[in-house]
């Protein structure tokens, strides 16, 4: 595990804090019902606060705390990782040889997986006499050598998150356990932030950086999965997802007229697709977050799919769009004249965000210009090599035969090392953790070479010399097959290449 540095993170917090405390009510819909029950102790959830039941005690916690909740989460994150490894090392170590290592009195031979940059910010989060990292949190240590009593590591985590929020330890102790259980419960948390972290302390809704977003990276890094972590807990009707594709336009997108078929007669109509269904939507339920989701949005003309819509994506302008004659009939209609949402033209939802991934190695089929880039928050997604829970890859394997096999996450991180050092790849051509994705994580060598190496030879490498190719020298794909006999020795050769080892069932 790697820690971080969290101080100069937590002192912007704290001063965000200080500065901002008049806090907006948020209403929860049903999905955030749905999720907010999934934390521990939560007895009903109403549309205004969270009820816990705690042994005999019953408490009430307020909407806006869900608020402080998403605003400290990078933050939350990195803490939590800190408990996990006082936990850990803990259970390796007696509590009186951890206390005196903490408080620099003597050395720790069981550090777990912590490195030594790792062990001197857990001293330094951990020890009573310095605040750099805790903010002068409840020390988790009581006591005096040969008789160390130690605090569970939910209550100093709660501790430190007081500290930064700047609200009273002991009137709001359920807060601190709160963000504590939204740390183990990450998908939770995640739709949490998506949910409400477009709203600020002046009750307003914040700009295009939190309402409009990209997820990019290289293929298989898992940015559709992100997208879908935000949706799987939502009813169908709060969100609409769609794939641009180069055939796909304006008419598709938002709508246009079709010949529609009454009473045996053939007559056009108007016909309102995705963007409009979900604007509308949108405006009709306010109380309500609502998401557009836009898979590959670079291998459609954005320019013409938009039209003068991609306008309405910068959020602190006062634009309004003029609707085609068509749309704005469609839309009194569904709205009414008066209404916000066509009143003085289009206008995006407060309420209504889009979400959209990129594979950066695609980002040639139809280029962004500048002006519709910069109306989006990018987010990159890199690829993982760390073995967390989160990342399933880890655990993958590539079956050769019945009895040896390889690790995936070996197999990407020595390809990618490879790939990204080349100046004519780059990082845009690596292979992502779920690149092949697998529910068994096993790989069979069949999948193996018609997607990994399909794709290394003839996206990667196929124009590369091959002092620059993990292939060898007048080796085409076609030799790879049969897949059984001349694939595997190939990919023997590539393994030895890459200085990847196998592994033989029997020796595990």
């Amino acid at each position: 595990m790697s820690l971080v540095d969290i101080s100069e993170l937590g002192s912007e917090l704290k001063k965000y804090f200080l500065q901002n405390t008049d806090w907006p009510e948020v209403t929860f819909n049903n999905s955030d019902k749905v999720a907010l029950n999934e934390l521990p102790s939560v007895e009903k959830v109403e549309s205004h606060s969270i009820k816990f039941q705690s042994e005999n005690n019953i408490i009430f916690v307020p909407s806006q705390y869900i608020s402080f909740a998403v605003k400290i989460k990078p933050f939350a994150t990195e803490l939590k990782k800190y408990s996990d490894s006082f936990d850990n090392i803990k259970a390796l170590n007696d509590k009186n040889v951890l206390g005196e290592f903490i408080n620099n009195n003597g050395d720790l031979t069981n550090t777990g997986d912590l490195d030594l940059a790792d062990l001197e910010l857990f001293k330094s989060m951990f020890a009573s006499s310095e605040h750099q990292l805790n903010f002068g949190a409840k020390s988790i240590l009581n006591g005096t050598p040969d008789n160390y009593k130690v605090r569970g590591t939910s209550d100093f985590f709660g501790s430190v998150i007081l500290k930064i929020i700047n609200v009273p330890d002991a009137s709001s102790a359920k807060l601190g356990s709160l963000i504590y259980s939204l740390t183990q419960k990450p998908d939770v948390y995640d739709y949490l932030e998506t949910r409400f972290s477009g709203i600020q302390t002046s009750g307003t809704i914040n700009n295009e950086e939190t309402l409009n977003t990209i997820y990019y990276g290289a293929p298989g890094t898992g940015k559709s999965f992100k997208v879908n972590e935000t949706l799987k807990v939502l009813d169908k009707k709060y969100y609409e997802r769609i794939t641009f594709h180069p055939e796909y336009d304006n008419a598709c997108f938002v709508g246009g007229y079709k010949p529609i078929s009454r009473d045996g007669e053939i007559k056009y109509e108007f016909v309102p697709q995705v963007f409009t269904n979900i604007y509308t939507k949108a405006w009709l339920d306010l109380d309500n977050q609502y998401y557009l989701a836009i898979e590959e949005i670079n291998r459609g003309n954005c320019a013409e799919i938009f039209g003068d819509i991609f306008q309405l994506l910068d959020r602190n302008s006062n634009y309004d769009v003029t609707p085609s004659s068509e749309l704005q009939e469609h839309l009194i209609a569904e709205l009414g004249v008066e209404h916000s949402g066509i009143k003085s033209g289009l206008k995006l939802p407060p309420n209504l965000r889009l979400l959209a991934t990129m594979n950066t190695s695609d980002q040639s089929l139809f280029p962004m210009d500048s002006a519709f880039k910069r109306r989006w928050n990018w987010e990159y997604i890199p690829i993982c090599y760390d073995d967390i829970p989160e990342n399933e890859s880890f655990e993958y394997r590539v079956k050769i035969d019945e009895a040896t096999y390889f690790k995936w996450i070996d197999f990407i991180k020595n390809v990618n090392a490879i790939i990204k050092t080349n100046p004519n790849l780059g990082m845009d051509k690596c292979i992502g953790n779920y690149f092949i994705k697998s529910d068994s994580k096993e790989i069979s060598l069949k999948e193996f070479t018609n997607k990994a190496i399909f794709y290394l030879w003839n996206d990667v490498f196929k124009d590369e010399d091959s002092s620059d190719s993990i292939f060898a020298k007048d080796v085409s794909y076609e030799d790879f097959f049969p897949v059984e006999t001349n694939g595997k020795d190939e990919v023997m050769r590539i393994l030895e290449a890459l200085k990847i080892g196998t592994i033989v069932k029997a020796t595990i």
